[in-house]
């Protein structure tokens, strides 16, 4: 073996070190777990069954308090299915995953890589910017620009996660929180259930189409493969 292999060699392994450190794949595994498509299009569906009704009965009534109690009975528990079902669903498809792929403490890792070390610098940012946004926007009695303030952060955070991960789809999320958060800024509280469903529904229903785009290929690029 000649120094030029050597050197070659020695290239090939550092490019390899930088794009395991560019992509996680712990994180990758765990951020797209199997059944994670249904999961984002069954939340887009539940937002869409809160926000479209509370928009049409709230133009209706002339304000979300006029609606019939029964009515507004009815909305709580769609959104409460979202919040309370769809946040247990999303732990557990996560959760188990990252017991699959590391062990009984995977899901501490990810949040680890996630939460800790370098990255800690711009996830702790933007998790404690959100609150303090949405905080502040409850505390100035204009909550519904909560809205596209945890929008516009919550499609950051998704970007770094497909930066991190190397999972394209989430660049759907990234940017989609992002530019819509910023467009609605202006015009949220004059049709807040609207703008719900357009960026959180939209949001997910499109992560959705684009996880399944990104599966198809995957599966398409195999076969390509298998064929060869």
């Amino acid at each position: 073996m000649d120094d030029k292999t050597i050197e070659r060699l020695s290239a090939d392994i550092e490019d390899l070190k930088r794009a395991v450190r560019r992509n996680d794949p712990m994180l990758r595994e765990v951020s797209s777990p199997p059944g994670w498509v249904t999961f984002s299009a069954l939340a887009g569906l539940n937002i869409s069954l809160f926000a479209l009704p509370a928009h049409l009965l709230a133009s209706r009534y002339g304000g979300f308090d006029a609606i019939p109690t029964p009515a507004k009975l009815a909305l709580f528990a769609a959104l409460a299915l979202f919040v309370v079902g769809g946040g247990t669903l999303k732990i557990v498809l996560m959760s188990r995953r990252a017991v699959q792929v590391a062990g009984s403490d995977g899901f501490a890792k990810v949040l680890d890589s996630f939460f800790g070390g370098p990255m800690a610098h711009v996830t702790m940012p933007l998790t404690l910017g959100m609150v303090a946004g949405i905080a502040y926007a409850f505390y100035a009695g204009r909550p519904w620009l909560a809205l596209p303030v945890s929008s516009f952060l919550f499609g950051v955070m998704a970007n770094v996660i497909a930066g991190k991960g190397g999972l394209r789809p989430y660049y759907v999320i990234g940017y989609w929180g992002i530019l819509l958060g910023l467009a609605s800024l202006l015009f949220v509280e004059r049709a807040p259930f609207l703008w719900l469903f357009v960026i959180y529904g939209g949001m997910f229903f499109a992560f959705s189409i684009a996880q399944a785009a990104e599966i198809s290929a995957a599966k398409a690029a195999a076969g390509r493969e298998a064929g060869d």
